[in-house]
């Protein structure tokens, strides 16, 4: 278990340090090479402290590792104390606002709830024990609604993200209510 630990400590630091080579010299080989480098750290995690803690450390330790990058590259700087004015007026614009409302209540409330029903549904197709089926669940759930968050906010066509999401959660609603409960 210890060596794998440092095996795995190892491959994070070394993984991290590609994505950074990649960053820094713009050559994808190091960037494909250091997320190849971070999944394979995540296996190996999951492989010494099981799948609960290996895949939250596996997925931390990349994630403060880059809080070293940007320390490393940060330069302090002296703020001048200048007033700036503004350069317009603030204006009301009703349909900007309920718009940027709808977006905000759409992803907080209606996705989230929506991906709990996906998500508790797929679970109930693992074949493991109801316990590890809840674990697995509260580490993909934050995942993959992060992941449609972003498209959902990303995309032109938000109405097709709508209707999408509402199928799914209905499918995955009527699985749950109908065959596991029914």
């Amino acid at each position: 278990m210890t060596t794998t630990i440092i095996i795995s400590s190892a491959l994070t630091v070394l993984a991290c340090y590609a994505i950074y080579l990649g960053w820094a010299t713009q050559k994808r080989r190091w960037a494909y090479a250091g997320w190849t480098g971070i999944l394979l750290s995540i296996v190996t995690w999951c492989l010494a402290l099981g799948v609960e803690f290996g895949a939250l450390i596996g997925l931390s330790l990349p994630a403060i590792a880059v809080w070293i990058g940007i320390a490393r590259h940060a330069k302090s700087e002296k703020v001048k104390s200048v007033i700036i004015k503004p350069q317009h007026i603030w204006r009301w614009q009703g349909k900007t606002v309920v718009q940027q409302v709808w977006h905000i209540l759409f992803v907080l409330l209606i996705q989230l709830f929506a991906f709990s029903v996906i998500v508790v549904a797929a679970m109930y197709q693992l074949p493991v024990s109801e316990p590890k089926q809840m674990a697995t669940g509260a580490i993909l759930l934050p995942l993959v609604w992060g992941v449609f968050a972003y498209w959902y906010m990303m995309s032109e066509r938000k109405v097709w993200h709508v209707v999408a999401l509402v199928a799914s959660a209905a499918i995955a609603g009527l699985y749950l209510f109908g065959v596991t409960h029914g």
